[in-house]
């Protein structure tokens, strides 16, 4: 006889597969239940719209993958409308239950039901089986409770960080390009004003005009003798540049040609081009041997040239000096930005994978299986439990007058504790009884427990009803004055009307009342 698995899906990956995965359940066809409006089988989520299709999209795709790795043979799909009225959805449910149970054995996995869609698999079963299309057998209900779940507002909080940390990479990498390159030339230019005047002034100190912004002028007082001699001096160096120039290109280091080492000088200028890095080789001994080249030339003139080269190759002296400065300031204020930003982006990165491995586990993990004979919704969190308790046996409430139901619930578990203690011998009773008799026989002290729980309470109440709220078993109805208050939906009180409520008291709310008076005794 075939068994066929049902798995319901909805934003769980891990719980969903594990019953077929551990081998606690085997089945000879596996068939992916989604939502009619989830987008088609095999669609790559990337290519859905953001936001609930895409991540039904990315589940169906890694669930269906992980079938496929480990039973060796893809599973295929059924639809049906989980937004749909309920008697739509209870239909077609039907339908789905009764062709699948046509063929043998049925599981169904509502780990990842939501809500509604469990209470329909739930009343088609019985449904079924109440009218004998069905052995009570034949149809298995199931889900995995959680054993560990996510806390996705945090999750949610770090998807906002990672991206932050994304926005503030991307504006810190246009800063770099900014100043590294409109902002790097803006800085280096008066240097090149004064290495373009330096070579001029060296051009007109050699008596070489071409290309220079001004000829060379010798109207001073000089003497005749003293005139001829700048000239017939500066023919020998020119002459001698003629010699060089037919040459190999000469290393700065090693050569007496002053052009060569400001085209040394100028090839560095063009190579550093990185304003927020530190200078990596330094120039000032280019300028060293260039003013050595220069003394030994030209220091025995003193006409207008000679004067004006050096004068020149102190304003670059002191641009180049500014230049160094502004690098080794900038670059020195930049590092440690830099290195935290990089530090940052890694772990934004480490971040994000892990981001990626939790979506495609889903929102809990959870090991064994729970066969769903009571009820048809997921087994809930205590608290979410005693919460929805309060809320579908009295009347709408709003927040506040919901923790004062569930403390009050609670502080009347511990009276009946306490009488059932107070009749027996004070030696025999534990500190739990202890503590639960001295809030039935002193009005005071019960009130002052219940008050306290009401505040201890509070927070873990609220992470309840956000629960409730999310997973569409309370709903919240506006009101024009005062609150808003909590109502319960139809599966919620489909729950309520198939609980064993004194199974429930003695489970369920005794086991919060021991947990809260353990806190207390702590």
């Amino acid at each position: 006889m075939q068994t066929t698995h049902l798995s319901v899906l909805g934003h769980d990956v891990q719980r969903v597969v594990t019953p077929l995965e551990t081998g606690e359940f085997d089945a000879d066809r596996v068939r992916l239940v989604r939502d009619e409006a989830d987008p088609e089988q095999g669609r790559d989520p990337d290519e859905c719209a953001a936001g609930k299709m895409r991540t039904r999209a990315r589940v169906a795709r890694t669930v269906s993958t992980t079938f496929a790795s480990h039973l060796g043979f893809a599973p295929d799909e059924a639809r049906l409308p989980f937004d749909a009225p309920f008697a739509e959805l209870y239909a077609a449910t039907t339908d789905l239950l009764r062709e699948s149970v046509a063929d043998g054995r049925v599981e169904v996995n509502l780990t990842s039901a939501p809500p509604q869609v469990a209470a329909a698999f739930y009343a088609a079963r019985t449904a079924l089986v109440d009218d004998g299309a069905a052995d009570h057998d034949a149809i298995t209900l199931i889900t995995v409770p959680a054993d560990e779940r996510l806390d996705l507002a945090a999750l949610a909080d770090l998807r906002t960080v990672v991206s932050d940390v994304e926005t503030a990479r991307a504006a810190v990498d246009e800063f770099e390009t900014v100043a590294n390159g409109s902002v790097a030339t803006a800085v280096a230019r008066p240097l090149r004003i004064a290495l373009a005047d330096l070579r001029d002034a060296l051009a007109d100190a050699r008596g070489d005009t071409r290309g220079s912004r001004r000829r060379p002028s010798y109207t001073r007082d000089d003497s005749t003798l003293d005139t001829m001699s700048a000239y017939v001096g500066r023919a020998r160096e020119q002459l001698a540049d003629i010699v060089d120039g037919d040459q190999p290109q000469p290393d700065p280091a090693d050569t007496r040609d002053p052009t060569a080492v400001l085209d040394a000088i100028d090839s560095w200028l063009d190579a550093e081009t990185v304003l927020l890095s530190p200078v990596e080789d330094d120039p000032r001994a280019l300028l060293a041997r260039f003013r050595e080249s220069c003394e030994a030339r030209f220091g025995k003139f003193e006409d207008d040239a000679t004067i004006a080269l050096f004068e020149a190759m102190a304003r670059f002296e002191t641009h180049l000096d500014a230049y160094i400065d502004t690098r080794t300031a900038l670059a020195d204020g930049y590092a440690p930005v830099s290195d935290a930003m990089e530090t940052l982006t890694d772990s934004a990165d480490e971040a994000a994978d892990r981001l990626d491995e939790l979506r495609n586990v889903g929102v809990a993990r959870g090991e064994t299986s729970l066969s769903l004979d009571g009820h048809s919704l997921s087994p809930l969190g205590d608290l979410e439990a005693l919460v929805l308790h309060v809320l579908t046996t009295g009347p709408p409430r709003s927040r506040p007058r919901t923790r004062r139901a569930v403390t009050a619930n609670l502080r009347e578990r511990a009276e009946h504790h306490g009488i059932v203690a107070g009749a027996r011998d004070d030696e025999t009773w534990s500190s739990f009884e202890t503590f639960c008799v001295d809030v039935a026989r002193n009005g005071e002290n019960g009130d002052a427990f219940e008050k306290r729980l009401s505040n201890a309470l509070r927070p873990r109440i609220d992470v309840a009803v956000e629960a409730l709220l999310a997973n569409g078993y309370v709903r919240i109805r506006q009101r024009e004055t005062g609150r808003d208050t909590l109502e319960p939906t139809d599966s919620a009180k489909l729950w309520s009307k198939t609980t064993d409520w004194d199974d429930f008291r003695e489970t369920v709310v005794d086991d919060v009342l021991r947990d809260s008076v353990e806190r207390e005794l702590d």
